[in-house]
């Protein structure tokens, strides 16, 4: 099960461009793995997941886990 991040806000004292840039993808294109973000933002893996930490703490973002069925895949 892949784990998701979702924006929340921007916070005060984010002085890295690199994870305003996340940010910025977050809010305009919905939650994403730490893999996409870094796939489309060009990012390393490891600096990308490093970033997501560090702006959880912040307040900035928020992390949750995608089941790997829905409630209707249980209603067949």
């Amino acid at each position: 099960m892949p784990y998701l991040w979702r924006f929340k806000k921007f916070p005060e004292g984010v002085s890295d461009p690199k994870q305003l840039r996340i940010l910025v993808f977050l809010k305009n294109n919905g939650p994403h793995t730490s893999s996409e973000i870094a796939r489309t933002l060009g990012y390393s893996v490891q600096f990308t997941r490093r970033a997501l930490q560090i702006l959880r703490r912040m307040g900035a973002v928020e992390v949750y886990l995608k089941p790997s069925r829905s409630l209707e895949d249980y209603g067949e």
